[in-house]
């Protein structure tokens, strides 16, 4: 039977990313200070969003910080196979929260930088199938993650078929650009060659002033 999907609501997404910053920036703190900053984060959390949790919501929420915390400091550091084990325990007990939700996106990246390609596809789509929309800038992120595994995977066609959907529903964004780039460096790979021109020709004239315009300059002269 399939599963159910809760969807994480505004006031979730908050609360818990609140908690994360918390214990992220607690990982500079004096161990000796750890059991202070727990209570503290309750305390403010409660005052600003205007209501006391529940007892089992809140110990939820500290848990899954405490948990996701490490895997974060480890991300930053570059040390993404020892995030990668944190980051699924993080998704196997607190699965439809806002704490799984990051660790099912930064796992993804974990082993994606590990070259673990097809590790990184099935997290970045297991993302969109549990968390799609409910954070727009992951799923985009999620989105042109799928994308880099195929062309990492060789799948040249398909990696620039999904970038150029990226680019044209986001054509206002400063990612624009960026995707239009990536789209036309498959469609290259691909030796779809027109295509690919259109394509840098479209960024030269349309995206000018950004950073892009040079590298599709460059691009051309390797047609």
């Amino acid at each position: 039977m399939a599963r159910v999907r809760r969807r994480i609501t505004r006031r979730e997404m908050k609360e818990d990313r609140f908690i994360l910053w918390l214990f992220e920036a607690g990982e500079y703190v004096k161990t000796n200070l750890q059991a202070l900053l727990i209570v503290l984060a309750v305390v403010v959390i409660a005052l600003t969003s205007g209501y006391l949790w529940s007892g089992q919501r809140a110990d939820t929420f500290m848990d899954a910080g405490r948990l996701i915390a490490p895997g974060q400091t480890a991300m930053q550091s570059n040390r993404y196979e020892d995030a990668i084990p944190i980051f699924e325990r993080v998704i196997a007990e607190y699965g439809g929260t806002a704490s799984a939700m990051e660790a099912t996106i930064q796992s993804a990246k974990a082993y994606f930088y590990t070259n673990k390609i097809t590790e990184a596809r099935e997290m970045y789509a297991r993302y969109i199938d549990e968390y799609g929309g409910d954070d727009e800038l992951y799923t985009l992120s999620a989105r042109a993650g799928i994308a880099a595994c195929d062309e990492q995977s060789g799948k040249f066609s398909d990696a620039a078929t999904a970038y150029l959907a990226l680019a044209e529903e986001n054509s206002e964004s400063f990612l624009a650009p960026k995707f239009l780039l990536d789209a036309g460096r498959c469609f290259q790979a691909a030796e779809q060659v027109d295509k690919a021109r259109a394509l840098y020709d479209r960024i030269i004239t349309s995206y000018e002033t950004s950073r892009y315009a040079r590298d599709a300059k460059v691009a051309l002269t390797t047609l």
